[in-house]
């Protein structure tokens, strides 16, 4: 025995700084990742065996990349160096959105990079002395202990490579079932506590499982076939004109009014105030603080559940990637042309997919509208704008989703040219400023709707409008704001409600006006649409109906027994939405393959560039080149404000003046006689193409009296 035992605790001896490298890591990570030293030596002593599991999973990665590299110095500072800038990204995530940094987050890069400007306090003083405390204690452990500087040669980087996969195995995939015998759970519902409880190594292990988690568990396909037998898509009542559908999501709309300790010089949403005597109107339990407005469109449009998905995923980015019914397609088999707005780009949460997915024909975002701000956002104005004229455009009935941006985080004073609404009341003076700044893009908001509902209110067509918030707004680090001012507490017994409802108003035109109170979940609003319009839906929606009138809305797992919902009460639910997601989509027989629509069009009317005359030009005419102007005007039609005139293949410096006209200033190695090949392009902040005309070949000659002048032809 003590031939074996002698060799393998000095090997131990000789390797011992790598297991304590990884307590080291996983200290320092804790407390980078809950902001406060004292709370993450009680998780340790409170949870050690969670501590240990979170050490071994480090460890793993650690023996992993020292039996690669054969350098245990390097693999510390690269596996340390990742981890701690994660687990620092989690802790300032858990204090502006209140969830954790999450494994898909990182299908979010290009969503992430439009709001880093906006991300402030990075590097507090807690961070930056657990920063000092990580190198002193690095500069201990790597340069000073014995053997801390060994090599690893030969066999050995074998059997440590063997070693560390069988480990990262076992913690994977929790074989034999040690953590569930140590009660280790993984707490998709609330990503928060997930961290909380099993630390941020072994949370994130966990929680990639749910990245490839078989959706096929979850779903029960007798229930679903039974459900879709039961319910068929009614008659549509008979209207003799369906009514537009216009639904509108507004950025971080609330009711900033409800703070009771907080006086406005004049109610930022006076309109909507005015609507809720004569039209439907309350609240919608949103799944979303602070941001992921795309969850709650995926709740509104699909009917789907962000409760049946894991805390702090994004459904756009990872799970639509095959045609899912919405009130688009539903609405577009009825006769309607359905469009979404968007004043943002195209490609922001993957929405030029998705659209086309859920079965819009027409997608008109941030790289097609005309450049009228409020503060570094489009204006609400300005979408209302194209609401309407996309409404006038549509032959028939019209259903149009769009959302806003102007009034979207952040909320530092200086974001609007002026602020017009004062605010009084006990708090510090950088919540006044954000509050007041809040307010008057809560006003910009007031007004749109006040836009809409004027001109629809002289429109001879049936029009149903739906306005509605996807979440409060983030007013500083820890719900900063709201605290400062005396509406949140610590551990609120209503932070729920307060932190979670958003407003919701169902306006129209032509029914008689009817005061009523919605409650509802976003997934549960489009059915409640669809019955107000007298259209169709279909075996899922009326499903929906029935559930909304019994269980009208669906909070977090942790609040079901407050809430009095039983989770037996939801499993048809969850069971249909897992076939739509991720099964054989049974309900969809019939017109499954309908919902995408081949004319799916990402902007206007397909760009149109000319006519040019195909006779030689003369001075004068419709496209007069003179060298002291050097500048072409261009007709055509649907041109956009980002629209660049490429000749001969290359961009030349291009002037919008409106749909039907830009300008041209061809730079001097182009400006001379000889053909040109002219195309107009639309490109997004990725120099990608999203939009091109025909391309055009002008024949360029010398003119009489100085100039040139062109013919063309395509």
């Amino acid at each position: 025995m003590d031939r074996w035992v002698k060799p393998v605790a000095g090997y131990a001896k000789s390797r011992y700084v790598i297991i304590l490298s990884s307590v080291w890591i996983v200290w320092i990570s804790e407390v980078l990742s809950r902001g406060n030293a004292l709370q993450t030596l009680e998780w340790t002593w409170r949870s050690f065996a969670h501590f240990g599991f979170n050490v071994l999973t480090v460890l793993g990665f650690l023996l992993l990349i020292s039996a690669l590299t054969g350098r245990p110095r390097a693999a510390y500072w690269s596996i340390g160096s990742v981890i701690l800038i994660f687990s620092w990204v989690s802790g300032i995530k858990l204090k502006i959105l209140h969830v954790p940094l999450l494994p898909w987050d990182f299908l979010l890069a290009g969503e992430t990079r439009d709001m880093i400007p906006y991300i402030t306090n990075l590097f507090t003083f807690p961070i930056l002395a657990a920063l000092i405390v990580f190198l002193a204690g690095s500069y201990g452990l790597q340069y000073r202990l014995p053997h801390s500087h060994v090599r690893i040669y030969g066999k050995e980087r074998w059997v440590l490579a063997s070693s560390s996969l069988l480990l990262l195995t076992f913690l994977y995939t929790d074989f034999p079932p040690l953590q569930k015998m140590l009660g280790f759970e993984t707490i998709d519902y609330n990503q928060a506590d997930n961290v909380k409880e099993n630390g941020f190594a072994l949370a994130s292990l966990m929680n990639v499982k749910l990245l490839f988690q078989n959706s096929q568990d979850r779903m029960d396909t007798d229930t679903v076939e039974a459900i879709v037998g039961q319910y068929q898509p009614p008659t549509p009542a008979g209207e003799s004109r369906p009514p537009n559908v216009i639904v509108v999501l507004s950025e971080s709309l609330w009711d900033p009014t409800v703070l009771k300790d907080v006086k406005f010089s004049r109610d930022p949403l006076e309109f909507y105030h005015s609507l809720q005597n004569d039209y439907p109107s309350g609240t919608l339990l949103s799944p979303q603080f602070g941001g992921g407005t795309a969850n709650v469109e995926f709740e509104v449009l699909t009917g789907l559940s962000m409760r049946f998905l894991p805390q702090g995923s994004i459904a756009y980015n990872q799970y639509i990637n095959r045609p899912v019914d919405s009130l688009a397609s539903i609405l577009t088999r009825q006769g309607y042309t359905a469009k979404a707005i968007s004043p943002f780009h195209h490609w922001y949460f993957n929405s030029d997919k998705v659209y086309e997915y859920f079965g819009f024909s027409q997608y008109i975002s941030m790289e097609f509208l005309k450049p009228v701000y409020e503060g570094p956002y489009i204006a609400d104005k300005e979408v209302a704008n194209v609401i309407i004229s996309e409404t006038e455009r549509t032959e028939g009935p019209a259903f149009i989703f769009a959302n806003t941006m102007q009034n979207h985080f952040h909320y530092y004073p200086g974001k609007f040219k002026q602020n017009t609404i004062r605010v009084e009341g006990r708090m510090s003076e950088e919540s006044r400023g954000m509050l007041e700044t809040y307010a008057q893009g809560t006003k910009g908001a007031d007004d749109m709707l006040r836009q809409l509902v004027e001109y629809f209110s002289a429109s001879e067509e049936p029009t149903i409008l739906a306005f509605f918030g996807d979440h409060l707004p983030f007013l500083g680090d820890d719900y900063k704001v709201y605290k400062d001012v005396g509406y949140l507490q610590e551990n609120d017994p209503d932070f729920l409600d307060k932190m979670y409802r958003v407003p919701v108003i169902v306006w129209n035109n032509y029914l008689p006006n009817k005061q009523e109170a919605i409650n509802l979940s976003p997934s549960f609003l489009g059915p409640y649409i669809l019955e107000l319009a007298k259209v169709g839906g279909s075996y899922y929606t009326d499903y929906l109906l029935d559930l909304g009138r019994r269980i009208p809305v669906i909070p977090p797992k942790d609040y079901y027994v407050r809430m009095g919902v039983r989770d037996e009460d939801l499993k048809e639910y969850e069971a249909l939405q897992y076939d739509i997601l991720f099964g054989e989509q049974h309900g969809y027989s019939g017109w499954k393959d309908s919902i995408v629509q081949p004319g799916f069009t990402l902007g206007y009317d397909p760009m149109i560039l000319g006519p040019f005359p195909t006779e030689p030009l003369v001075i004068g005419q419709s496209l007069p080149l003179t060298a002291k102007e050097a500048s072409v005007p261009i007709k055509g039609r649907a041109f956009a404000p980002l629209s660049v005139v490429y000749i001969n293949g290359k961009p030349q410096p291009t002037e919008w003046i409106s749909e039907q006209q830009i300008v041209v200033h061809p730079q001097s190695d182009i400006y001379k006689p000889g053909q040109w090949e002219l195309q107009v392009k639309i490109l997004d902040d990725k120099e990608t193409v999203i939009a091109e005309s025909e391309t055009w070949t002008v024949t360029v000659s010398a003119a009489e009296g100085g100039g040139y002048a062109g013919a063309g032809t395509k």
